[in-house]
């Protein structure tokens, strides 16, 4: 079932490129952005520049985090696939409006995307590249991508013109509000409150892997009446996942509940 939503994230992303995207004039983010661009001015098929450019990434990942870099591999080998594949299809769709077009393709696109993240898989190597950075320099933000994407708006505004280009800007920004939510799960942040056998391990984790502090809470059992200690951590977006699977790999017995954090304000106060 994880695979067969995969396979039909990436097959939506690749359907909304070359039926939407494309046709209207419009480009796309990260990889899948440099390779429409690229596409559209050397005689080479925009899905090959993909394809390209995500193993080029994959492989380049694999000496930084290969756990990670092998859950990228089959969405991005079959977004270009399908694209190619595709391709041939001479069916032309017609939207009365220039913004309809926008709404929708940025939608098929989050949706895609989410159903991919939601298949435990992962999609979009900028979103890879923006990971491995952040382990590299210790610093973890989504301005790395970001910075991509107002470069490749930039060169297609230069070479299509303003409109098309602020288009294509309000697709990438919607696209990525719905793709965050399907990345992080979350809002924000996210409050861990955990209780484990291995509380040193897991604290060890938090404190000296990911960087964060925590806070430990003496509660007694309501049933059994024994003594125990919560550990509490409020973390960023972006180590979700990683605090998540920390603590089952250290201890796939512990208790974990994990609530939606809005703001923050003096983290490390405690």
């Amino acid at each position: 079932m994880k695979v067969i939503k995969a396979i039909l994230g990436s097959l939506i992303i690749a359907l909304t490129i070359n039926f939407i995207l494309y046709p209207f004039g419009f480009i796309s983010f990260g990889s899948d952005g440099l390779g429409m661009l690229f596409g559209n001015y050397i005689n080479i098929p925009a899905s090959l520049i993909i394809l390209i450019i995500n193993m080029v990434i994959i492989l380049a990942s694999f000496m930084v985090n290969p756990k990670n870099a092998y859950k990228y591999v089959l969405p991005s080998l079959l977004v270009p696939i399908f694209m190619f594949a595709t391709s041939y299809i001479t069916y032309e769709l017609e939207l009365p409006e220039l913004i309809l077009a926008m709404i929708i393709s940025a939608v098929l696109l989050g949706f895609g995307y989410t159903l991919v993240y939601k298949s435990e898989y992962k999609v979009g190597t900028i979103f890879l590249l923006e990971e491995d950075i952040g382990d590299i320099t210790k610093i973890h933000t989504q301005l790395y991508s970001t910075i991509i994407d107002v470069l490749i708006v930039f060169v297609f505004m230069i070479l299509h013109g303003f409109e098309y280009a602020i288009y294509s800007m309000f697709v990438m920004v919607l696209a990525r509000l719905i793709i965050n939510r399907a990345r992080y799960n979350i809002n924000d942040s996210k409050m861990f409150y955990v209780i484990t056998s291995k509380e040193k391990e897991v604290k060890d984790f938090i404190i000296h892997t990911l960087g964060y502090e925590l806070t430990e809470l003496d509660v007694k059992g309501g049933f059994s009446k024994q003594k125990k200690s919560i550990i509490m951590s409020v973390i960023s977006a972006k180590d979700y996942y990683r605090l998540r699977a920390g603590i089952i790999s250290i201890d796939s017995k512990a208790f974990v509940a994990i609530t939606d954090t809005y703001d923050v304000i003096n983290r490390k106060a405690f």
